[in-house]
């Protein structure tokens, strides 16, 4: 029977028994008033998002001049405007509209097959092995509008993962970025008790999104997530800032490099990145950042793709179009792929949001290697026309077999308890270490 969030309690066994309850708890005037306050302000913003007061004109060469964006085009393409790599092979899959700030899927449930009432997947159900069970990583797309006005829902979602960390042997927690809508304090402190509740439970790593600074790149987050604070965090690039770092993480019987960095990593991001993943040559890696892939599984590519947004193969809401630190260099996700994930053979796996939508790519090296690349972002998705909770509580679970060797995603709300099965949403990737 399919649970509606806002008509049930919003059940989860966090640590010292304490539950969180739905949005329906405090009654339906919030929702509808939480609702309308950010469609109302998506509409004024352009639909980036509740406080984006960072976002410059486009400017439209067909136009000759800034034009305000107009609404994006919701209709997926199967144009790949990847550049094309010698000795490269790349397989796409997606299931995701054009767009970081409007409903996903043009309000539907998802692009082919939907939802369904099930438990959270356990790591006992007869995957792995006996003594070596699949373990899971857990990413967590933009948190923004949970941020910003459905506070439950965020705190539900690392409640949960608090409560699954042993049944589902949960290694590490991966926060794509766009961790709240605007950098401002009321919201930080909503993200920050929220995140903190795995703190000496579960290791999680944190990126900046475009929402969660300013043009210049300045940001409360290290207000709140001070590297000091976070002992799992191996180095920052910068002392006393968590918005580059990496961590050494043991996932199950295999140590990881979790490599974190900010939003459109300028030059000197790159360069520092690509000494960190030379200095552990043989630890497979993971790339986390907020802008990578879009929705229609390529990479963000402003060379391919242009700025003008009349042209077929345009993207949406691209790195460079923020503007921030321009001068110090914005990189898109294929620049990120040649400069870095393309050179390093230990990358293995990248994770981002950004844009709503979920895709996927994976690409081979020359030498063989692999890389398998995901897009998680829910931030628009509406359980159906009238209701929506700025994404639902949908996270991604990540497990790795080292048994069977595979790696089986599934994508889950505690907020609904309810799974997305379409094939963008559930799937298994093949063994790339």
């Amino acid at each position: 029977m399919k649970t509606s969030a806002p008509a049930a309690a919003f059940r989860l066994a966090a640590a010292g028994g304490i539950q969180h309850t739905s949005l329906m708890a405090h009654g339906p005037s919030r929702i509808v008033a939480a609702t309308a306050a950010l469609l109302f302000a998506a509409l004024v913003t352009g639909c980036g998002g509740i406080a984006d007061e960072r976002k410059a004109p486009r400017h439209d060469a067909a136009a000759g001049g800034d034009t305000t964006p107009s609404q994006p085009d919701s209709r997926p393409t199967s144009t790949d405007t990847s550049a094309a790599l010698p000795d490269t092979a790349k397989t796409h899959d997606t299931g995701a509209p054009d767009r970081e700030g409007a409903e996903a899927g043009g309000g539907t449930s998802t692009e082919a097959g939907g939802e369904v009432d099930a438990e959270p997947i356990r790591a006992d159900g007869g995957a792995g092995t006996e003594t070596s069970p699949p373990v899971t990583v857990v990413v967590l797309p933009d948190t923004q509008y949970y941020a910003a006005a459905y506070p439950e829902v965020f705190a539900g979602q690392t409640s949960w993962i608090l409560a699954e960390r042993t049944a589902l042997h949960i290694a590490a927690v991966l926060h794509v970025g766009d961790i709240v809508d605007g950098d401002t304090q009321a919201q930080w402190t909503v993200a920050n008790p929220a995140m903190r509740t795995l703190d000496g439970f579960v290791p999680y790593v944190v990126v900046p999104g475009n929402h969660d600074t300013d043009s210049n790149r300045k940001t409360l987050i290290d207000n709140y997530f001070s590297p000091a604070s976070m002992p799992w965090i191996t180095a920052t690039m910068t002392a006393g800032q968590i918005e580059n770092n990496y961590a050494l993480v043991d996932i199950g019987p295999q140590k990881w490099l979790v490599l974190g960095l900010e939003f459109g990593p300028r030059d000197a991001v790159v360069a520092w990145a690509d000494t960190i993943l030379k200095a552990y040559p043989t630890t497979p890696a993971i790339l986390l950042t907020h802008a990578y892939l879009y929705s229609d599984g390529t990479r963000y590519n402003v060379a391919v793709a242009g700025t003008d947004s009349t042209k077929d193969s345009y993207q949406w809401w691209y790195p460079q179009y923020y503007g921030f630190t321009a001068s110090q260099g914005i990189n898109d996700g294929e620049m990120l792929w040649q400069k870095l994930v393309l050179p390093n053979p230990n990358v293995r796996l990248v994770f981002c949001g950004h844009q709503t939508g979920w895709a996927r790519e994976t690409s081979t090296r020359p030498d063989g290697s692999r890389v398998h690349q995901m897009l998680s972002d829910y931030q628009w998705y509406k359980i159906d026309q009238s209701d929506y909770y700025g994404g639902s509580g949908y996270l991604r679970v990540v497990q790795l077999d080292y048994g069977k060797k595979t790696i089986a995603v599934q994508t889950y709300s505690p907020y609904l308890q309810q799974y997305l099965t379409d094939d963008a949403n559930q799937f298994t990737l093949d063994w790339n270490l």
